[in-house]
């Protein structure tokens, strides 16, 4: 497939941008807490140039050192920034690639923690339901003064290099909250009716102008829908962008939700959310404006992307965790190498979850990924022989960072093919692109010319007879078995044969003893795919199902679980199996479940029976992954990572 639209160059405002590719804002807090940017924040931005996105914007730049809703984001509320901000201006400019940066306040949306000790502010003294901090009414002169604050702050962008910037005014921030009637109930010039409502927007548009002149780009983000009882519909969204055109915004950014949304419609999309959600109101937006119009959200495959161009639903279109998880996918685009993408898979495991703690965010797929700054991958004075022991995405990741720094590193997998752990976690319901992850790290190995040994177990001997120089012990996790009576049965399967059709699943009572992620999804599939209508019983000790998954996939997946039928017992421990159901303790004595199949889904074990022998054969040994503690494919690959840079 030609991907001609995606790459031919389209102007915004003035800026002509190389390619029709956007990565769109992500917080990633890589820079200090007084809004400096960082070596490291430089190297990540210009990782995306190098890999050839048409138009970077950069993460939500505050414009008053209290209106931060993360502690490291980068700031323009003082004159030092400029030329610290210049840094990163002058780092993609030495590509094609043109940047914009993104400015916002974050309104409600914030933690006093995050926002230097300060009480969050909101056009009503309203609470936002995820970070439940009581906010105050903003009074008219701090309106007037973020007004003139927003127009400081283009000026600085613009000294700084920047070739446009964007104003968020999407995902609940606090213009966003102006612009809603589900935050702002303002009774005042800046409440009300919509030209009230949109009224702080006009004036921080005029603020801009008169700073940056009339022929800098200036575009708008936006949430096509609140996603929220009582929020902003579609319909006066729509109304919304005809005004950002007539006040002279160059373009607009179409997205969608707030904190407060479900988290398939949230502004960061899990992997159960329908791909390009957004495609239809970006097509109605651009239809009812003459300016370029983005789509972004759930868009990760360059294909989908240029065929969303030619179908008419926008001009551009925004890749943020795509970015993340392959920096490089137009230039592989380009090439027709779209085997060879890192796609991302919607887990949301290192791009977002770190920033609940307020911690610095990543990719699971990418673990380079801010950590571009440690190393180019320069190619080493001195090839060495390495041995990498097992071929689940550790192993793999580590070969691979091997490779590309010029060692010689051959993989040995004892299964007859690679994946490990994530090759049965991609057949629950709603996980099948998981696969596109070890597909493209075992094409990159080809690419690579790196030797992949299937079905050859190791052993001591093995290893002293390919001589290695290194070894990397990548063994991975073993289904974990507690000492429970009974779970030796033959009416005994574990998740991960369940998962992979090893066992016979028949029309009987289920019961899955576990309740966190393994054990949950393996009972959806089964009540989803395997047997609807047959009773799926989930036992779990602890207080609540799912407590090692993240709040917006857990959602997401609970629902699925009520919608199949499958039921769950909490603070109910599995007491024995029995030949006709399991034995179980809660609060209120001991109960029998009948079942003709118990499900083992206890998670899973380091297993590394390796390291010992490994030793012994040469002094350079590395375990990295599972093979250490099991179930955290994000420091898997990190630590995988680490090791091939460390050899």
């Amino acid at each position: 497939m030609k991907l001609e639209t995606l790459f031919s160059p389209m102007k915004i405002g003035t800026c002509e941008i190389p390619n029709r590719l956007v990565v769109p804002a992500m917080v990633m807090n890589y820079c200090t807490h007084d809004g400096m940017i960082t070596d490291q924040y430089v190297a990540y931005m210009e990782e995306k140039a190098k890999g050839g996105w048409g138009l970077i914007i950069t993460e939500d730049y505050c414009v008053q050192p209290a209106g931060k809703g993360y502690s490291r984001i980068p700031g323009f509320w003082k004159e030092e920034h400029v030329a610290s901000s210049r840094r990163v201006t002058e780092a993609v400019h030495k590509y094609d690639s043109k940047i914009f940066a993104q400015m916002y306040h974050p309104g409600r949306q914030t933690t006093p923690a995050a926002n230097g000790g300060q009480t969050p502010v909101a056009p009503s003294p309203t609470k936002d339901p995820m970070c439940q901090f009581q906010a105050r009414e903003m009074s008219v002169d701090e309106i007037h003064q973020l007004v003139e604050d927003f127009g400081t702050a283009a000026r600085r962008a613009k000294d700084a290099g920047y070739d446009g910037v964007e104003l968020h005014c999407a995902h609940g921030y606090l213009l966003a909250e102006f612009l809603s009637p589900a935050v702002n109930r303002r009774v005042d010039e800046y409440g009300g009716c919509f030209d009230n409502r949109v009224r702080i927007v006009d004036e921080i548009m005029v603020a801009m102008r008169a700073q940056v002149g009339p022929d800098f780009p200036i575009q708008v983000r936006l949430s096509s829908m609140d996603f929220v009882t009582g929020g902003r519909t579609e319909a006066e969204s729509y109304e919304l962008c005809r005004h950002f055109e007539e006040i002279g915004f160059d373009a607009i950014h179409v997205s969608n939700g707030m904190y407060a949304s479900h988290p398939k419609d949230q502004i960061i999309a899990p992997m159960f959310t329908d791909h390009a959600l957004n495609m239809e109101r970006a097509q109605q937006i651009k239809s009812l404006v003459s300016i370029p119009v983005i789509v972004a959200n759930r868009i990760n495959d360059p294909k989908m992307a240029d065929t969303l161009l030619k179908m008419g639903k926008a001009d551009f279109v925004g890749m943020a965790r795509g970015s993340l998880a392959d920096p490089f996918l137009p230039a592989k685009a380009r090439a027709g190498r779209t085997e060879a993408i890192r796609y991302c898979i919607g887990c949301l495991q290192g791009c977002e979850m770190p920033l609940f703690m307020d911690d610095q965010a990543g990719c699971l797929v990418n673990p380079r990924c801010g950590r571009e700054f440690e190393s180019d991958l320069a190619k080493v004075a001195e090839a060495k022989r390495v041995m990498v022991i097992g071929g689940g995405p550790a192993g793999l990741i580590a070969a691979e960072t091997l490779a590309l720094r010029g060692h010689k590193p051959e993989v040995f997998e004892a299964r007859k093919h690679l994946g490990g752990q994530f090759r049965s976690a991609a057949f629950p319901v709603g996980k099948g692109e998981l696969t596109t992850f070890v597909s493209s790290l075992r094409k990159s190995l080809e690419e690579l010319e790196v030797p992949v040994h299937l079905g050859c177990e190791v052993d001591e001997g093995a290893m002293r007879e390919f001589a290695p120089d290194a070894i990397i012990v990548a063994t991975g996790a073993k289904p974990l078995v507690p000492p429970v009576p009974g779970i030796d049965g033959p009416n005994v399967a574990t998740a991960e044969d369940v998962l992979l059709g090893k066992v016979e699943v028949k029309d009987a009572p289920i019961v899955v003893c576990g309740g966190g992620e393994v054990g949950c999804e393996t009972a959806d599939y089964i009540a989803e795919v395997l047997l609807p209508h047959v009773p799926v019983t989930v036992l779990e000790m602890q207080d609540d199902i799912l407590m090692d998954m993240m709040p917006f996939t857990k959602v997401c997946l609970i629902e699925m679980m009520a919608k199949a039928g499958v039921q769950w017992k909490t603070k109910a421990t599995v007491k024995a199996i029995e030949a006709d159901g399991v034995v179980y303790e809660d609060a209120e004595g001991e109960h029998k479940l009948p079942a003709g199949l118990v499900v083992s889904g206890f998670g899973y074990r380091a297993y590394n029976p390796l390291e010992e022998a490994a030793r012994k054969v040469c002094d350079d040994v590395q375990v990295v992954g599972s093979a250490i503690k099991a179930g955290n494919a994000l420091v898997a690959g990190k630590e995988a990572y680490a090791a091939g840079l460390a050899i």
